[in-house]
């Protein structure tokens, strides 16, 4: 009688695995499949892990002038119009705009950049002349691209995209410092934009903040860099230390 009763005992474990069994793999299937949906569109998480780090800002152009002569136009840009020339103070070459004809005069730099973040950097030097004060302009992406206009005499910062407004920002500016801008445009999802543009004093730490930093609603396309001169004041405006950068989106 004792074995009789024990062999049932000892096979109800088996039997309870064969029910069990089927039930984990239909269940665990579906588990599977009800995963979520971020996780389904990876066809496989490896090559996740294996991309790294974020791409980093490789440099596209870089010039501060101090390879050129005093008094010629470097060739490595192109004026659109204006007299631009290289001067010296203090044995620092820099781009110099004269203060007389009075108008508005631009140049393109830096290669073509297409389907990648963009980023330039500059410095500026302007001057008011009693209530005549001047104004700059810069570009991304061409003549017609993205652009910011800082006026001095309305103290603001104004951000198009091929002539019509799409942000503008009230900026304090102080007359005779050396002023240094980045002005970026990062490609997003879809036909989105992110723009962002900080300015500070050149003798100071770059701040962490932006001044713009907002989405535009449509795609950039790329092209080459821009900066224009408004001098008003009747008096130079001076640019230094141009940086162009770029990185895979």
């Amino acid at each position: 009688m004792n074995e009789h009763n024990e062999t049932p005992r000892k096979r109800r474990p088996y039997r309870l695995s064969l029910i069990i069994l089927p039930w984990l793999i239909l269940n665990g299937s579906c588990l599977y499949k009800s995963a979520p949906p971020n996780l389904s569109s990876v066809e496989n998480p490896a090559k996740v892990l294996a991309l790294g780090p974020e791409p980093s800002w490789s440099v596209e152009f870089e010039e501060n002038f101090s390879g050129f002569e005093v008094g010629s136009e470097p060739s490595n840009l192109f004026i659109l119009d204006g007299a631009y020339s290289v001067s010296e103070e203090k044995a620092d070459r820099r781009l110099t705009l004269p203060g007389s004809p009075v108008g508005d005069f631009g140049l393109l730099f830096g290669p073509r950049v297409r389907e990648k973040s963009l980023s330039l950097s500059f410095s500026f030097f302007m001057t008011r002349q009693g209530r005549r004060l001047p104004a700059l302009a810069a570009g991304l992406g061409g003549v017609r691209s993205y652009r910011f206009r800082f006026n001095a005499a309305t103290k603001q910062i104004l951000l198009t995209r091929q002539e019509e407004e799409i942000g503008r920002v009230a900026f304090t500016w102080e007359s005779g410092v050396w002023w240094r801008a980045r002005f970026q445009a990062l490609p997003g999802d879809g036909e989105r934009t992110r723009i962002r543009l900080k300015l500070w004093k050149r003798e100071q730490e770059e701040p962490r903040g932006w001044l713009f930093d907002q989405l535009d609603a449509k795609a950039f396309a790329g092209g080459k860099c821009a900066l224009w001169a408004y001098p008003y004041s009747g008096t130079p405006i001076h640019f230094d230390d141009i940086l162009i950068e770029s990185k895979a989106p």
